[in-house]
């Protein structure tokens, strides 16, 4: 029962990210094929040379997997908060761990192909291909899923969901400007550099140009590895005590 409890969410997670699917399409394809364009096409043309439309083009995919994340964990909980549906939800025969794994579950599936999206974007504007695809797959995979896991947080360490967008707000800005998405980590002076290893972008961006033959990396690929489990186990820590820290006793 557990099982087929577990599966069903996973297919509710997947269905309602896609249940206006020409909308999510579209921010799938608009917003990588835009950064892209304008990043890696034009400035990589006017910077002949420089290799730039290299460095940011897997950036710009990490930015796509994260936002992908972001939007499928962010309307759950605000679904389940503005129509009072949360009620039902936690009435299911799972554990809330089992629940949070479900949601984290289908949106690691959607982030993932929102990435292979931005991939295929990539190849046909850029001509851009990965050396390995299945360890782009693999890259993939671990963004959605480190993203997952901090939109968990982020939507459950505020008291509502109501409360959680100026608390992403301030948590994705750097992400998105520090995390190693416009540039590699190679062009960050300290204490800067410092920081970036604490966003998860980082190492997801670095994987891919890595994985994509660009340039190497500042850091090495058992640097990149290393950090980036320790980072997923972390933040599966967090959110697994946040999550059954607010559901436990559900207060909305």
């Amino acid at each position: 029962m557990m099982s087929s409890g577990f599966w069903a969410f996973v297919a509710r997670t997947l269905a309602e990210s896609l249940e206006n699917w020409r909308y999510a399409l579209f921010r799938m394809v608009f917003q990588p094929f835009v950064y892209l364009l304008v990043f890696g096409k034009i400035l990589g043309q006017a910077l002949s040379g420089s290799g730039y439309s290299l460095t940011v083009g897997p950036g710009i995919i990490a930015m796509l997997v994260m936002n992908t994340a972001l939007n499928s964990i962010g309307g759950l909980f605000s679904r389940g908060y503005y129509f009072r549906s949360m009620e039902g939800w936690l009435l299911a025969p799972l554990s809330l761990r089992a629940l949070m794994l479900a949601w984290v579950t289908g949106t690691v599936l959607i982030a993932t192909f929102a990435g292979l999206i931005g991939s295929l974007i990539l190849y046909l504007l850029l001509g851009y291909q990965p050396v390995s695809p299945w360890t782009e797959l693999l890259c993939l995979l671990y963004g959605a899923a480190a993203f997952a896991l901090l939109c968990c947080i982020g939507y459950t360490l505020p008291s509502t969901p109501a409360k959680a967008q100026d608390f992403l707000a301030f948590l994705l800005m750097p992400m998105m400007f520090l995390g190693c998405t416009f540039f590699s980590y190679a062009m960050l002076e300290s204490p800067w550099n410092v920081v970036a290893l604490l966003l998860p972008t980082t190492y997801l961006s670095e994987a891919l140009r890595i994985v994509y033959g660009s340039q190497s990396s500042a850091l090495d690929p058992t640097q990149i590895v290393g950090g980036g489990i320790a980072a997923l186990i972390l933040l599966f820590i967090v959110a697994d005590w946040s999550f059954r820290r607010r559901f436990r006793d559900f207060l909305w």
